[in-house]
């Protein structure tokens, strides 16, 4: 049966990102895809302030806004060691998640979550946004479509900058979460490089075994990697490395490349834009890219998200970013810790008896 009515969507949440969600849900009100109904934040002067804002009732607490039967979809953009316990609350209470990366600070829980969405019937969405931007989706549809031959080789590069105070240290919320193992669940590559190796994983299929060794180079306050290098190996013969870090200077000369290279050509993405692809049709090539801030979010790629995640609730269907395939590049992650630990490469599937 169809949904004719807006889908009453509560955002949970209110740092950077979740102000984000709430005003691109208000946003998508005007094409009658969803109503925003509540607003969460344990802070109640944060909570307020957005509430006010938006003119939606605000809460304090997850128990309350789940409690509201207008609330059919939470959009879960707490800090990271929330994100399973918040989302799989929400699934016993009947409502439908969207969850921000990472799906949890541990494997574990991410597939507790998703084993607990299929058990109740509920959907759970993850917020890898990069994957609806267009020049990235061309580039997908032309791995898929073997216009580049088999591809045999891809290769990511992340070199972005953190700053010590202003964002780790930035305030006591900041504090209590960021850069710290048992909240975070890791740096960089859990962090700012998670949508990497998803994209990674999203053009390079199966993953089968990882390497990767981990560094913290220039943040002394935090307990996790700010530095990271990886290899890759996929079931059908590829080989990927990843290079990543939030230590790089100037932080004006910010960006993320990705190489893509088959038996009969090869594609060059920096940040969201081909900057050069060869394939059998012919080639290609486009502007330069650096960046001076990787932070703030316009919204446009979650506003996509957004809509394709309600749509799905509406109409009873399927959404393809589901806790399953958020869950992808977190064990690949998980196995590049273990591996950096152990010295050791890493079979994928994880063994969760020995892998948190």
């Amino acid at each position: 049966m169809v949904k004719t009515r807006p889908v009453g969507v509560a955002v949970v949440g209110l740092g950077n990102i979740g102000k984000v969600h709430a005003r691109l849900i208000r946003e998508l009100e005007r094409d009658g895809v969803s109503k925003l109904v509540a607003v969460v934040d344990q802070v109640p002067q944060v909570a307020e302030d957005v509430g006010r804002k938006l003119s939606v009732p605000y809460h304090f607490t997850l128990d309350s806004v789940l409690k509201d039967h207008d609330v059919e979809v939470l959009v879960i953009a707490t800090p990271t060691y929330m994100h399973s316990p918040q989302a799989i609350m929400a699934l016993e209470y009947g409502k439908d998640v969207i969850v921000e990366k990472p799906l949890s600070t541990t494997l574990a829980g991410a597939k507790e979550l998703s084993s607990r969405a299929r058990k109740l019937g509920r959907k759970v969405g993850v917020v890898y946004q990069e994957r609806y931007a267009p020049e990235l989706r061309e580039l997908k549809s032309a791995v898929d479509g073997g216009k580049m031959g088999r591809i045999f080789l891809l290769e990511a590069q992340l070199s972005w900058y953190r700053d010590e105070i202003a964002y780790y240290k930035k305030d006591e919320l900041a504090r209590s979460w960021r850069g710290l193992w048992n909240t975070e669940g890791g740096g960089v590559l859990t962090n700012q490089g998670i949508h990497t190796v998803d994209l990674i994983c999203w053009l390079g299929g199966k993953v089968e075994e990882v390497f990767g060794f981990t560094s913290n180079a220039d943040h002394p306050s935090i307990t996790v990697e700010d530095t990271a290098v990886g290899v890759i190996k996929f079931s059908g013969g590829a080989l990927a490395s990843l290079s990543l870090t939030v230590s790089a200077r100037p932080s004006d000369r910010q960006f993320r490349r990705l190489r893509v290279v088959g038996t009969e050509g090869q594609a060059e993405v920096t940040d969201y834009t081909i900057t050069s692809m060869f394939t059998r049709e012919g080639r290609r090539s486009g502007p330069s890219v650096t960046n001076s801030d990787t932070v703030t979010q316009s919204g446009g790629l979650h506003m996509l998200l957004l809509r394709d995640f309600l749509k799905a609730y509406a109409d009873g269907g399927e959404f393809p970013i589901n806790a399953e395939e958020g869950t992808r590049a977190l064990e690949v992650i998980k196995g590049l810790y273990v591996s950096s630990w152990t010295g050791r490469s890493q079979r994928i599937p994880l063994d969760l008896n020995y892998v948190a």
